[in-house]
C-alpha cells in the first residue's frame, strides 16, 4: 500500500511552487521564458508581459502552459508607470496575490558610450534600471513573507564590453537596487538577489555586429566547456525562489560556467 504522506512529500519536492504565482517580466522568449518555464514546471502560476509580438506572446504562453499551472499574458511598456499599474492589477485581479518577481526585461543600444543619445539613455536606463524599481515598489503590495525578487543582470555590468556602456550602467544599478531592496524588504520576508548571467545565444544577443565571435570565443574559453543556456539561468532563478535559498540576501550570484574567471 502506497504511503500517502510521502506521496505528499515527494509532490512538495518536485513542486516546490505549487499554490504560488509568479511574474517574469519581458518572458515571452529567451531567459524570460526559461524562466518561466521553469517556475511552472515546479509548479507556479505564470504571469507575464510582453510589448509588440502577439504571436509569440501567445506561442510563449502555450508553451508555459505546457509545463502545467495557469498562465496570465499581458501587453505593457515598462516605461509607463502606468501600464506597470496595470500589470499588477492583471495580476491581482487573475491570481489574487504574487510570490515571485523576477525583473528580466532588458533593452539598450550597443554604439560607443560617445555616439550615444540622451534618449538612448532615458530608453535603456528607464527599462533596465528604473522599470525593475517600479516593479518592486508595486509587486511588494500583493508579496506576502517568504516572497522572492530576482533581478536579471550581466556581466557587462561590472566590465568593460564594447557599445555596451549605457546597458552596463542600467544594471550596475540594477545590481545597487538590489542591495537596498534586499535590506528595506528583508523585515518584511521578502527576499531580494540578483543573476548576472554570461552570454547566451539569445535574440538580444545577436544584435551585436561581432554576436558569432563573441559565441566561439565564450564556448572555447568557458571552463565549463560549454555555452551557457537559458535554462541554466531558469535553474539558478527557481533555486534562488526556494527555502534552500532563504538566508542568500542582496547578493549577485554570476552563472557564466566560469568564464568571468578568465578576465
Amino acid at each position: 500500500m502506497v504511503d500517502c504522506r510521502w506521496e505528499a512529500e515527494l509532490s512538495d519536492l518536485n513542486k516546490p511552487f505549487s499554490g504560488k504565482v509568479a511574474l517574469v517580466t519581458g518572458g515571452s522568449q529567451g531567459i524570460g521564458l526559461a524562466i518561466a518555464q521553469e517556475l511552472a514546471r515546479q509548479g507556479a502560476d505564470i504571469a507575464f508581459n510582453y510589448l509588440r509580438d502577439h504571436s509569440k506572446a501567445k506561442t510563449a504562453e502555450s508553451s508555459i502552459l505546457e509545463h502545467g499551472g495557469r498562465c496570465l499574458r499581458v501587453r505593457a511598456q515598462l516605461l509607463d508607470s502606468e501600464q506597470i499599474d496595470s500589470l499588477m492589477g492583471a495580476v491581482e485581479d487573475e491570481y489574487g496575490r504574487l510570490d515571485i518577481l523576477v525583473n528580466n526585461a532588458a533593452s539598450g543600444v550597443q554604439r560607443p558610450a560617445l555616439e550615444l543619445e540622451e534618449r538612448h539613455w532615458d530608453w535603456t536606463l528607464g527599462i533596465n534600471s528604473r522599470a525593475p524599481w517600479l516593479c518592486a515598489k508595486k509587486a511588494t503590495r500583493l508579496m506576502q513573507s517568504g516572497s522572492h525578487i530576482v533581478n536579471i543582470t550581466s556581466l557587462g555590468s561590472e566590465r568593460v564590453l564594447p557599445h555596451y556602456a549605457f546597458v552596463g550602467i542600467s544594471k550596475a544599478a540594477l545590481q545597487a537596487l538590489t542591495r537596498y531592496l534586499a535590506v528595506e524588504l528583508g523585515p518584511l520576508g521578502i527576499s531580494v538577489n540578483a543573476v548576472s548571467a554570461g552570454y547566451i545565444d539569445t535574440r538580444a544577443l545577436r544584435t551585436f555586429e561581432n554576436w558569432n565571435e563573441i559565441l566561439e570565443h565564450a564556448e572555447k574559453m568557458t571552463p565549463a566547456g560549454r555555452l551557457l543556456t537559458a535554462e541554466d539561468v531558469a535553474n539558478l532563478v527557481a533555486f534562488l525562489c526556494t527555502e534552500r535559498a532563504t538566508m542568500i540576501r542582496g547578493q549577485v550570484i554570476v552563472v557564466d560556467g566560469g568564464l568571468s574567471l578568465l578576465g
